[in-house]
């Protein structure tokens, strides 16, 4: 873990952070919990999440964090309570550090708060540019970037309805793409999975090439 700190940061650091797995589906934290810890991710996807609204409507994505990113970070400022709820939309492992042990590490080893600080920009400019796509780009435009960045080994193990909030899209919306793009042969659609066929078509599309 932390790849890129020194020898002696990445011992400290292997005490205090705590490998965990967690399943598809399976709720890391809503908001309003108690603050106990910060999360870094080794595998997986989680998506970032607001209160749901009173009426039971479901709540929206906010960000998505992947490998190398950083959640739970109000207890890297001091915070109380969470402001989002985190949850896992793979199967992921992660690197859990709980705040007390963390705040030791840190006052140690600062460099270490350098480095989660660095995955925590990552995500900020990450999300900006999911608000600027919303903005700017089109369903189908959004829809092809997310394959391309997500299915980089060729497949995306995402039900239509987990890339419709992704993409803040309708699941029939997203559902519709995805058959015209199978019917032109530049995906192939299965349960809970999109293989990606032909890249450079979505490149293209997505405005990448």
């Amino acid at each position: 873990m932390f790849p890129d700190l020194p020898l002696e940061a990445r011992q400290a650091a292997a005490k205090v952070f705590r490998p965990r797995r967690v399943r598809r589906g399976e709720v890391l934290y809503r908001p309003g919990d108690k603050v106990d810890g910060v999360y870094w991710v080794r595998e997986g996807i989680f998506w970032l999440e607001g209160p749901g609204s009173p009426d039971g409507e479901e709540a929206d994505a906010l960000g998505v964090v992947g490998p190398g990113g950083l959640l739970g970070e109000e207890a890297l400022v001091g915070e109380g309570h969470r402001t989002l709820g985190a949850v896992a939309l793979t199967y992921a492992e992660l690197y859990f550090a709980p705040k007390e042990g963390l705040h030791a590490l840190l006052s140690v080893h600062p460099e270490v708060e350098r480095f989660l600080l660095k995955a925590l920009y990552a995500r900020l400019k990450a999300t900006e540019e999911r608000l600027w796509e919303v903005r700017h780009l089109s369903v189908g435009q959004r829809l092809a970037r997310v394959l391309l960045a997500l299915g980089r080994e060729g497949e995306v193990a995402l039900s239509h309805q987990d890339l419709a909030r992704l993409v803040g899209a309708t699941r029939e919306t997203v559902t519709k793409l995805l058959g015209e793009w199978a019917l032109k042969g530049w995906v192939e659609l299965g349960y809970r999975r999109v293989e990606v066929l032909d890249p450079k078509a979505l490149a293209r599309l997505a405005g990448e090439l």
